[in-house]
């Protein structure tokens, strides 16, 4: 009788665990929720990664760097780069939420109607998709 009580509650433990080691895996799966929206003057995406904030601009001034957009202004200490590509700017600021998560902004000048036909997707978008590819985080765009 005992042996049978035992070996039910080691059953039971290990459904447990198997069921919440499953559950914790679905929720890394998950894509990360970025929002994005037009203001008054700027596009603006935003979204909190599972990511250290330096290493969110760490990553985006490599970027930047291999892909020879102009640097306008970087501030390592508040974690700040503002880039061109000749026809939009765009900013990123990434802030610590926690030693293991940061929300990161970028936003972006509106591309004029001629441009906007011309281009695929505008800059911010871009630098966006971009950044989450190379920390491999899968990102979902929501406009709002």
């Amino acid at each position: 009788m005992i042996k049978i009580k035992t070996t039910r509650h080691v059953l039971l433990a290990l459904t447990i665990i198997f069921v919440l080691t499953s559950l914790l895996g679905c929720i890394a799966a998950v894509p990360i929720a970025v929002k994005y929206y037009m203001d008054k003057e700027n596009y603006v995406a935003k979204a909190e990664l599972p990511v250290p904030a330096h290493k969110v601009y760490n990553t985006a001034v490599s970027m930047a760097e291999e892909k020879k957009v102009e640097i306008v202004e970087k501030d390592d200490q508040k974690l700040v780069i503002k880039v061109t590509d000749g026809k939009q700017t765009a900013s990123l600021k990434a802030v610590l939420v926690n030693s293991e998560k940061s929300e990161i902004t970028v936003t972006s000048s509106i591309p004029d109607a001629k441009e906007r036909e011309q281009e695929q997707k505008e800059l911010g978008l871009r630098i966006i998709d971009n950044v989450c590819a190379k920390l491999k985080v899968k990102c979902n765009i929501t406009k709002q």
